[in-house]
């Protein structure tokens, strides 16, 4: 009866006092509800969103869903925005790798090129905000899940960096390994979820005290109305 009377009064309050963090957290999970009902009818691929893996948005929902959670204890706004730079910074961070991987230096690329991959990268290095403030931690669980995607994405470039389109390699494979188009496609997600699980856990959870003075604070601004 009390969880009842609790969860009646603790979505209402949200919305009042947390609208920005209430709104994302509604898209965040539809986003992963549709990319799931689309990969779960047989859509690997999301054409109206230029053929990215059906994956990739449930990955962005739940990154925006812990950012919020973690941050519960900051300004709605700053939640949001955070959480915003995170989603972000992984979608264009891995874009802008994958795109260099085909050129090796950015002055090798043809103009059109260049300029996607210094707007990737740009957008990606907004992730930087998130750490200037202490809100996103290298935590030595994100530490290790950047090392073993720097060991996988190594590992895919030796073997000719095959490809999912065509399942054919883009370089010569200094280690010959003959793929199938099963094996290509899970060393490609493969490297996308080491990377958002890096990124998962820059989110680390602050202590209760922390978010003790956080929601003291908050209340502390508050003015005190005489009855």
């Amino acid at each position: 009866m009390n969880n009842e009377r609790h969860l009646s009064t603790y979505f209402p309050n949200l919305m009042i006092q947390r609208p920005l963090s209430f709104v994302t957290g509604v898209v965040a999970i539809l986003v992963i509800l549709a990319a799931l009902s689309l990969r779960l009818a047989g859509n690997m691929y999301l054409e109206q969103l230029n053929w990215i893996d059906a994956f990739t948005p449930v990955m962005i929902g739940i990154l925006l869903l812990r950012a919020l959670y973690t941050m519960r204890g900051d300004t709605d706004l700053q939640a949001v925005s955070i959480a915003l730079i995170g989603a972000l910074s992984f979608i264009f961070i891995y874009e802008a790798i994958y795109k260099i991987s085909f050129y090796g230096f950015p002055w090798l690329m043809p103009p059109s090129e260049l300029r996607d991959f210094l707007i990737q990268s740009g957008t990606a290095f907004t992730v930087l905000v998130g750490f200037a403030f202490g809100k996103l931690k290298l935590s030595k669980t994100s530490v290790v899940f950047l090392g073993l995607f720097v060991v996988l994405y190594v590992f895919w470039i030796l073997v000719g960096f095959p490809q999912v389109e065509t399942g054919k390699n883009a370089f010569y494979a200094v280690i010959n390994i003959p793929f199938t188009w099963n094996m290509i496609y899970a060393v490609n997600r493969g490297t996308k979820v080491l990377m958002f699980l890096a990124y998962f856990f820059f989110y680390s959870n602050p202590p209760k005290d922390e978010i003790f003075l956080a929601q003291a604070a908050i209340a502390a601004k508050k003015p005190v109305v005489d009855d």
